[in-house]
């Protein structure tokens, strides 16, 4: 039907996403660029351009087609006024107006949102949180991230900035956070954290038994599949960060659990390919040190959109 599809496009760091969908999330056509940040940002921003327009011409439609563009990206962002107003990993994005860009450009609605929110939307609307009303999503990867959604609508916050889960102090002596913070959740438990606590004990000379290390700035090439299984075969260089990411994750998941009480609680991202070896133990920590009204009927689950879930969020908006 005409004016039933949508993009939703994924922006990030190292990677830009498309998708073109029907308002079931059926997807037509996906695309993935690098987002090759380091060329500035009119660079990149053709380069979303590039992705919508082919995303139309490979899926053959236009935009007589298209009921409208929606975008997942990294902030401190206004959604309201469509403008970025500052991105630590898009390198001299200073209040883009992104979303009068994308108007002015393509002539259709065009929606911006925080990259995190969409993926919770994504995984709310065509995920396996479809049919919950209240559901708070951690996104793990290179940072953490974190979208809530209360009552069937994305909760923003006063100034758009809510669910920043990646910086809920879960120890008040923990290591030094990109933020500024001490103990942040993101320091123990993102990609990034659990390789700082790995060059940390690199430089104290501990060696690992079974990953091959040569110094700290080799540590960026290994990959957290291998850090995860030397852990738990007793490699005591990774045994312990592992321990503490994810102690310290359950932490947070049930902070929250007994903050927002939600329906269901949903992680994605990179870290998630652990499966039920991460999910067991996090469950264990959450009935630990949540009140059993809080975790009697919560579900935590891991996302089912894989890497698409920003993109699909993002289309999902529109409709």
């Amino acid at each position: 039907m005409k004016n039933e599809k949508a993009i939703g496009i994924d922006l990030g760091g190292t990677n830009i996403r498309g998708v073109f969908v029907n308002k079931e999330g059926k997807i037509i056509q996906q695309l993935k660029y690098k987002s090759r940040t380091e060329k500035g940002k009119e660079f990149t921003i053709k380069r979303i351009m590039e992705t919508v327009r082919k995303l139309m011409v490979q899926s053959g439609n236009s935009l007589e087609d298209l009921k409208g563009i929606g975008m997942g990206a990294p902030g401190p962002l206004d959604i309201k006024k469509g403008i970025i107003h500052f991105a630590p990993n898009l390198p001299g994005w200073k209040d883009v107006p992104l979303k009068r860009i994308f108007e002015d450009e393509f002539k259709t609605k065009v929606i911006l949102e925080n990259d995190a929110n969409a993926a919770a939307w994504g995984e709310k609307t065509f995920g396996v949180g479809k049919g919950t009303k209240n559901l708070v999503c951690f996104t793990l990867g290179t940072g953490i991230g974190g979208g809530i959604i209360v009552d069937g609508k994305i909760y923003h916050g006063n100034n758009f900035v809510a669910a920043e889960l990646g910086h809920m102090t879960v120890n008040k002596n923990g290591p030094c956070c990109n933020c500024g913070n001490y103990g942040c959740l993101e320091s123990y438990s993102s990609a990034t954290g659990i390789r700082n606590r790995i060059k940390e004990r690199t430089r104290k000379g501990i060696k690992s038994d079974l990953l091959s290390i040569k110094d700290e700035f080799s540590v960026d090439s290994i990959t957290l599949k291998s850090i995860f299984e030397s852990a738990r075969m007793g490699d005591k260089l990774t045994e312990s960060v592992i321990e503490d990411a994810i102690t310290y994750l359950g932490i947070a998941v049930a902070n929250i659990a007994n903050i927002l009480n939600p329906e269901m609680i949903v992680l994605v991202g990179g870290i998630t390919n652990e499966g039920d070896k991460l999910l067991n133990p996090i469950k264990k920590e959450v009935l630990k040190r949540t009140l059993s009204s809080n975790h009697q009927e919560l579900k935590i689950a891991i996302g089912k959109l894989g890497d698409l879930a920003g993109a699909l969020g993002a289309a999902a908006l529109v409709f």
